[in-house]
Formats: structure tokens, C-alpha cells, sequence
């Protein structure tokens, strides 16, 4: 019994702080004096009792028309495609790093989303950005990236060999910038089936964007994106998050793939070929 008291005051205490049920709590405490001042004698006048009979019937009546709340939302709000996000540059307006993967990665960094990155980024000392390309020197790699994002869309509009080095000559240009942030980029040889993007990964405000390729799609915009922030699920959030921390472990810097090759990064010779 004391157990139940205390678990129901509890639970009556934490409404009232988070101004929850409010109008019920009103009803029911006017309604429970009248009814103490009845049993003691004739104090309450009969309208103030009919009046507090007619508020609680009438707020429970309300009760009933008022639709249930959804517990914790359907998967759209968690799934989404590239047309249902807001434009990149509102993304990171407040953000200090950002790590991008992806084969070609040619949209996200187009001119206005990394003059958008330097702005917001990359000219503050706290700023970092971290990208992952596809190693275009890896061609069976790359010729199955090409099977699977370039000749499975009905739309193609871009060939994934080109878009990587599309992408390489706007980061050379980019390492030119005077910039006060830091500034990496490196290659990986294998695709995981993902592209991603972190936000602020140390941050409780954090996002991860994650999206998958799927086998066949009408466009590249037409791919199933995936939300996780920090606040909703700390425990995928940081799964996400580790799994960008090994890719880049793994991936090689130019320096290090041009010492390998003994020159600079070719441009691949396969002449099949949608950037990412």
C-alpha cells in the first residue's frame, strides 16, 4: 500500500514538473475537497458540488476524443531518402567536425557544400574534416562498386571512375585553402555496402547518417538513408560512429598510396562506369 502511495506521488510529481495532465490534476484535487468538506458536513454549497461533478465527467468525457500519443514514432521518421533531408549546409551551420565516407562522395562535396564546410568548419581551430573515398586503384573493387551503383539505376547520371577523380582534384584544390581547422582525406579499398556521414561525433548533439545501396534503384537519391543521433539510441549511435573510426585505420592517405604505387594516383582504366 505505502509502496503504491509513494510510486503514484512520484508519478503525480513528475507531471505536474513536466506541466503534464495538468487540467485532471486540477478536477481531481477540487473534486476531492468537496467531497472531505460533504462527509464533514454542509459547507459546500450544491452548485460548487454540481459543478465539480459536471468538470470531471466532462474532462473524462474529453479524455476519451483526445488520440493516443505514439509511444516512440513510426520507422519514417527514422528512415528516409537524400530528397527528404534539409540542405547539407543547414546540417552543419552549427557543427565543428564532420566525417564523410563514400565511393566518390562527388554530391555531398559539390562547390557549395564545401565552400559551406569552410565556412562553417573549417575556419575555427576546433574544426575538422575527415573524407573517405573508394581507392580508384583497387579495380576489382571498383568494378563491382561500378555493378552495384552505376548499372543498377534506371537514371544513371554520373560514372563512378570519373566522380572519384572529380572528387581527389576538389580535395588537392581544397588542402590549398588557409584554413584554421584540420583537414584529411584518404582512400579505402574495399566498399563496405555504405556510404556515411557523422556529425559532431563527440558531441551529445551528434548524427550519423548512414546510407544503404541496396541491389536496385530508379536514381542514387532513391536510396534508403538512416537517422541515429546520440539522444535516441547512445548504443548504435556509437556503433556507427566506431565503425567510421576503423575505416579510417584502415584507409591509406595519398602519401601513402602514391609511396606504394611509386607515383600518383592513376586514373582507373575501366571504362564502365554513379558517383556518390
Amino acid at each position: 500500500m505505502i509502496d503504491a502511495i509513494r510510486s503514484t506521488s512520484k508519478r503525480i510529481l513528475t507531471d505536474i514538473r513536466a506541466r503534464r495532465n495538468i487540467d485532471s490534476y486540477v478536477v481531481a484535487f477540487f473534486t476531492l475537497v468537496f467531497a472531505i468538506h460533504t462527509l464533514v458536513g454542509d459547507i459546500v454549497p450544491d452548485q460548487y458540488r454540481m459543478a465539480a461533478l459536471l468538470a470531471g465527467v466532462g474532462l473524462l468525457v474529453f479524455n476519451i476524443t483526445v488520440p493516443e500519443h505514439k509511444q516512440s514514432g513510426s520507422l519514417d521518421d527514422y528512415l528516409n531518402d537524400r530528397k527528404s533531408f534539409p540542405p547539407f549546409k543547414e546540417r552543419i551551420r552549427n557543427a565543428r567536425k564532420l566525417w564523410i565516407y563514400g565511393p566518390s562522395a562527388v554530391n555531398i562535396l559539390g562547390a557549395e557544400n564545401s565552400l559551406a564546410i569552410k565556412d562553417n568548419i573549417l575556419n575555427h581551430k576546433d574544426g575538422e574534416l575527415r573524407v573517405i573515398l573508394q581507392n580508384p586503384n583497387e579495380k576489382a573493387a571498383i568494378d563491382i562498386l561500378i555493378r552495384q551503383l552505376d548499372e543498377s539505376i534506371d537514371f544513371k547520371v554520373q560514372d563512378l571512375p570519373q566522380a572519384i577523380q572529380e572528387t581527389l582534384a576538389r580535395l588537392r584544390n581544397m588542402k590549398q585553402w588557409k584554413i584554421q581547422g584540420t583537414f584529411e582525406y584518404r582512400m579505402l579499398d574495399y566498399c563496405p555496402g555504405f556510404s556515411m556521414v557523422v556529425i559532431d561525433p563527440d558531441k551529445k548533439h551528434g548524427v550519423v547518417i548512414v546510407e544503404f545501396y541496396g541491389f536496385h534503384h530508379e536514381h542514387t537519391a532513391s536510396r534508403m538513408n538512416i537517422e541515429i543521433t546520440n539522444a535516441r539510441s547512445e548504443r548504435w549511435y556509437l556503433y556507427w560512429v566506431s565503425q567510421f573510426d576503423y575505416m579510417w585505420l584502415a584507409s591509406k592517405s595519398p602519401e601513402q598510396l602514391s609511396s606504394i604505387d611509386g607515383g600518383a594516383i592513376r586514373q582507373s582504366d575501366s571504362s564502365r562506369g554513379s558517383g556518390e
